[in-house]
């Protein structure tokens, strides 16, 4: 009799679970969710949609590679034009190989997520139409000396475009002082860069803070260019070289027209270089702090500079100027035009 009772029992077990299953399956079928959705979250409403990286098997708790796992979700989001990937919670994921943020998919990090980077690569290429927001990218390998976010002008950015990159922190803790935290590039004929926004950046700890950069085309007749681009309350700390702009002042490799408003520079006993321009009409707005470490130029227009304006609190002493029409005040001459 006992036997008998455990086979009923284990029957009944069988026989709800069974259940279950054809009850999620029909609510499923009925809701008209395909197999691919179980990789999408939504919200009560169903109106916001979007992947989680953990869904395709990262895991922001433990020591494993998520960089495969981080790329499968932004092809999936792409593929069935979700759009956003997240991911989510005060973790830490680590990469030991890069991803492309493919057109058009936003990868959101939570307020305090972590990408940590274990090698030496290019970190995170950018494509068009593609946005990055929130979180810390941190560079923990001496051996790194590539990109962390990386911007190629085969891409042909332009206004009508909706990339961008949004309170976003990147660091350098592993104290080499390698690498580019952020890099435009454009060196293939016919490519650019222009009128992408950039807002509340912390960079800290690399060779180059941001790098942008116009190759002269191998090919004659051909012209690439970094033009237009804004980057609003950009904080520099520790850094090598600040801003290197690399370019001409015009057409074959034009580097003009760019904006850095809000600012604020950290110089360390490691720092060469503050602002280096090669190009025209570029702006520069923001304060430079304890220069008196490096006492020396820091702030460099090249001979390819023209018509480019800095507003800092930078004395004459700290800016070499080897080019025409460049713009700078000084505190020695506000001091003689308030007098």
């Amino acid at each position: 009799m006992k036997r008998r009772g455990n086979i009923i029992y284990l029957s009944a077990i069988i026989f709800v679970v069974a259940g279950i299953l054809f009850f999620n399956n029909n609510v499923a079928e009925n809701l008209g969710l395909k197999k691919e959705d179980q990789f999408v979250t939504m919200t009560a409403n169903s109106q916001n949609e979007y992947v989680n990286v953990e869904d395709f098997g990262a895991n922001g708790d433990d020591a494993k590679d998520d960089s495969t796992s981080i790329q499968e979700a932004i092809h999936f989001s792409h593929d069935s034009k979700i759009g956003t990937v997240k991911l989510l919670g005060n973790k830490r994921y680590i990469l030991n190989k890069g991803i492309v943020l493919k057109e058009g998919i936003e990868l959101e990090f939570g307020q305090n997520t972590t990408l940590q980077i274990e090698g030496n690569f290019k970190v995170i290429e950018v494509e068009k139409n593609a946005s990055l927001l929130n979180g810390i990218l941190e560079i923990v390998n001496a051996e790194f000396d590539s990109d962390v976010i990386y911007l190629d002008g085969n891409q042909k950015f332009w206004s009508w475009d909706k990339t961008r990159i949004n309170n976003v922190t990147i660091l350098n803790t592993s104290g080499s002082h390698k690498g580019t935290a952020l890099h435009l590039y454009a060196g293939g004929s016919g490519n650019f860069i222009s009128f992408v926004n950039f807002t509340d950046i912390n960079i800290a700890g690399f060779q180059t803070g941001v790098k942008l950069e116009a190759e002269e085309p191998k090919v004659k007749n051909k012209y690439n260019f970094v033009n237009g681009n804004r980057f609003t309350n950009l904080t520099l700390d520790d850094c090598i070289n600040g801003i290197a702009m690399i370019g001409s002042i015009s057409i074959p490799n034009e580097s003009s027209g760019n904006e850095f408003s809000g600012l604020q520079i950290q110089v360390s006993k490691v720092t060469k270089s503050v602002v280096k321009v090669s190009g025209s009409d570029n702006r520069f707005e923001g304060v430079i702090w304890d220069v008196h470490i490096v006492n020396k130029p820091i702030i460099e227009f090249s001979k390819e500079s023209q018509r480019n304006r800095l507003l800092s609190n930078m004395g004459s002493k700290f800016i070499k100027d080897k080019g025409r029409q460049n713009y700078y005040t000084s505190p020695e001459e506000e001091a003689k035009n308030f007098n």
